[in-house]
């Protein structure tokens, strides 16, 4: 494959010939937004999976330009760009990534790991509104839900395929949970600084605890880029993050920026914070954070979150505040490219949006966690 045909295909993603996720249940994707699993490490080992004819019917498909069904969650955001090409689906952003060897590619069956994305546990110190117990410890704990732990024995056994190809690997993405407390990060951390100090690390963090050891080794490497996961500051922040603490978290960020390390931002769109993603964009703008910093998600699930439910005049005052916003950004850096891409989302008619449905949602949670949402966010309340 060449370079030209590698960057404007249609269908081709590098991770299905080089990249593994992998989730605390056990269960393995390609990647993280993949729609269904590969296997789970419960009834195979992950070299089996990884190797496996599902995974070669993956690759077959994308080698004959078919967008296999599985990665429906990157081709639909980069059908919200005006130039899919260069959006900020995973497929994209992993690309670059990819591109060393382009022979790897001119056969489903082959397969090199040289990217990692490893959840090893749901340990988490937040319940954060729009995640669940599959990757919060805390949101398990709240709801009684033990289902999304692996078996010990086969942990070891499966972090040992991996330690042992240590010395190929050229990206390692950490998210969790959160990062900074899954223990064997710092298992792997130390490994890939006595035998790759050069690779390249992403560390999609919480950044509510820092401090510690796994913390202290993350500083120890060159290439490390840190994605804060925030999206609302204050009150609104400490409901959608809960338990977080606002002041703690700002702190955390300021000594990081201080620091002068490569930050960039994980946000989440959703109802909750429908107007208030604009403020908090604003606040860290004006604490120095460039616009190439802002990578903003749109929440299509849980449905109850999503920003369509809210009425229709209230979207049309949300698209004209973007569309007023878009022309004062570049158009080369992300957070343009997020405004094109909410522009579009909301445009797009949502199927069944009932904002009684994110009442329930809301009033459910509030009671279970003390909590008043209409205390927090009275604009929505006020339709």
């Amino acid at each position: 494959m060449n370079a030209k045909d590698y960057f404007f295909h249609n269908a081709l993603c590098t991770l299905p010939w080089s990249g593994v996720f992998v989730n605390p249940d056990g269960t393995v994707k390609n990647c993280a937004v993949s729609k269904t699993s590969l296997g789970n490490l419960h009834n195979n080992t992950l070299e089996n999976i990884l190797l496996s004819d599902i995974n070669v019917s993956i690759k077959t498909d994308m080698l004959n330009h078919t967008q296999n069904s599985r990665c429906n969650s990157c081709y639909k955001v980069e059908n919200l760009s005006n130039n899919s090409s260069d959006t900020i689906s995973n497929r994209n952003w992993y690309k670059k990534f990819g591109i060393k060897n382009l022979s790897l590619y001119d056969d489903p069956s082959n397969f090199d790991l040289t990217v990692l994305d490893l959840r090893w546990r749901n340990t988490c110190n937040l319940a954060c509104v729009y995640c669940g117990p599959d990757l919060s410890s805390k949101w398990a704990a709240e709801l009684n839900d033990t289902r999304f732990t692996i078996n010990e024995e086969i942990l070891e056994k499966n972090k040992k395929y991996i330690f042992d190809k240590i010395d190929n690997i050229e990206h390692v993405y950490l998210a969790g949970g959160e990062p900074l407390l899954i223990k064997e990060n710092y298992e792997l951390l130390t490994l890939l600084y006595e035998k790759n100090p050069n690779v390249k690390i992403r560390i999609n963090t919480n950044l509510a605890t820092v401090d510690n050891a796994i913390f202290n080794k993350l500083l120890l490497f060159k290439n490390v880029k840190w994605t804060v996961s925030v999206e609302a500051t204050d009150g609104e922040y400490e409901y959608i993050r809960y338990p977080g603490n606002w002041n703690k978290f700002y702190t955390n960020l300021i000594n990081l920026k201080n620091q002068h390390f490569d930050i960039n931002f994980n946000m989440v769109w959703c109802v909750l914070n429908a107007e208030s993603i604009f403020e908090c964009i604003d606040r860290f703008s004006a604490d120095g954070f460039h616009e190439n910093t802002f990578i903003i998600q749109c929440l299509s699930n849980p449905t109850t979150l999503d920003v369509r439910n809210l009425p229709k005049d209230k979207l049309e005052i949300l698209k004209l505040k973007i569309k007023n916003k878009i022309p004062t950004t570049n158009p080369s850096y992300w957070l343009h490219k997020s405004l094109i891409s909410m522009y579009n989302y909301i445009d797009t008619p949502m199927l069944n949006s009932n904002f009684n449905h994110t009442a329930d949602f809301l009033n459910k949670l509030d009671q279970r966690r003390n909590l008043d949402s209409r205390q927090v966010f009275p604009s929505l309340y006020n339709q």
